[in-house]
């Protein structure tokens, strides 16, 4: 089975999900999870009397969500030329000049194939990725994050990917195929034996631990209701599972005090576009769903909780070109948990997508600016900057108006 682009899944038509798991190379099955940069593409749903749009390098979403208006970037500003190692990203000014921007960081240097699915250790110091670098099929892979050596953790036949660090370092559950479906599995922090975790008949996707390391979120494609479902376990007892709510690829909050679920969902009108949403699991229910940003004309998904949940950092697709188009721009940012103080992060060209912050601050994505899907960092510290696509821009930090 091939997958690519888990990430994708811009919109959905919920009649029309079965489609979306016949794409690509023949043979293929499931290729809308979340990151997934195989041979297939990525997979923008159209229902059949809505014409696709036209993709407009640049654009930004028309957002819902009401928040303190985005600065718009001056002018065309220098150009990202490449990164040079040990300096940063290069830029070449309207003169001719080149500068360079050190809170860009490539951290990932697959040259065939492909690097995505990054999540940092809860410590800080390593993470653990996806990649395609060494085989047709996924891998997870582990590696220092200031280093250029990498450990691969799995070499299974099948696809591996998704994977999510334990909070206490120790442990990486990931999404795999191996059993003949998509379920949730479980191995050591360094390799070694997995255990498998869920063996439904459904396909059962991105893990995430709770801030205590007791429970594990992931998401179920019912198949009966051709729904995607948040469900729940706690670690010592997996066979008894809890029902959340629709949607797909949950992270619990790093607050240990809010049972906060956060994740992405798509419209059941119009569009059918994704936005992100949050909600309370207490009493094995969820409680008070809240929508936190979503746009008219774009897909807003891959929601990533800033280390002391106070902020979310998430990507747009604008406009998305077609109905299996893998997209070619995808841009980031980053706003407050209560829908205000939107600032992008990114503006342009590139295909920035599945963010993840780091303890440190600094937000981890797979980016192709060089060619092909690597993983990269930016400081989030750098409010209002547009670092890394076509363009480099400098904006003001919208939260103050």
């Amino acid at each position: 089975m091939s997958i690519r682009a888990l990430s994708g899944f811009l919109r959905t038509d919920h009649r029309l999900l079965p489609r979306l798991f016949a794409l690509g190379a023949a043979g293929a099955g499931l290729i809308v999870l979340s990151g997934c940069h195989m041979t297939c593409r990525c997979v923008v749903e159209a229902t059949s009397d809505q014409a696709p749009d036209t993709m407009v390098f640049g654009a930004q979403p028309t957002f819902s969500t009401p928040s303190a208006p985005t600065s718009e970037p001056p002018g065309i500003g220098p150009r990202y030329v490449g990164f040079l190692e040990d300096i940063g990203a290069a830029y070449m000014t309207d003169e001719g000049a080149i500068q360079t921007d050190s809170s860009l960081t490539q951290v990932s240097f697959a040259s065939e194939g492909a690097d995505f699915d990054p999540t940092i250790a809860p410590a800080g110091g390593w993470m653990a990725y996806a990649s395609t670098q060494h085989a047709e099929t996924a891998d997870i892979y582990r590696k220092q994050i200031d280093g250029r050596t990498m450990v691969r953790l799995t070499s299974d036949p099948a696809e591996d990917v998704m994977p999510a660090i334990s909070p206490d370092g120790r442990w990486i559950a990931f999404s795999s195929n191996r059993a003949g479906n998509w379920d949730v599995w479980l191995m050591p922090a360094e390799g070694g034996a997995a255990t498998q975790l869920t063996s439904e008949s459904d396909d059962e996707l991105h893990p995430a631990f709770s801030p205590d390391g007791s429970r594990i979120t992931y998401c179920r494609r019912n198949t009966r209701s051709d729904r995607w479902e948040i469900w729940t376990f706690e670690l010592d007892r997996p066979g008894a599972r809890t029902y959340v709510c629709d949607g797909l690829f949950p992270q619990w909050s790093p607050d240990p005090t809010r049972n906060t679920l956060l994740f992405q969902r798509a419209r059941e009108r119009g569009s059918r576009f994704y936005g992100i949403w949050t909600v309370e699991f207490r009493d094995g229910q969820a409680m008070s769903p809240t929508e936190i940003v979503s746009a008219s004309d774009a897909a807003i998904m891959h929601p990533a909780w800033s280390p002391d949940g106070a902020s979310i950092c998430f990507c747009s697709v604008v406009r998305p070109e077609g109905a299996t188009a893998w997209s070619e721009q995808a841009d980031l940012w980053v706003i407050g948990v209560d829908g205000t103080g939107r600032t992008a992060l990114t503006d342009g060209r590139y295909r920035n997508m599945q963010p993840t912050w780091s303890p440190s601050g600094r937000i981890f994505f797979v980016s192709d600016r060089g060619g092909s899907d690597c993983l990269w960092s930016v400081s989030s510290a750098t409010t209002g900057a547009r670092f890394d696509t076509g363009t480099l821009a400098i904006g003001e930090d919208d939260s103050d108006g």
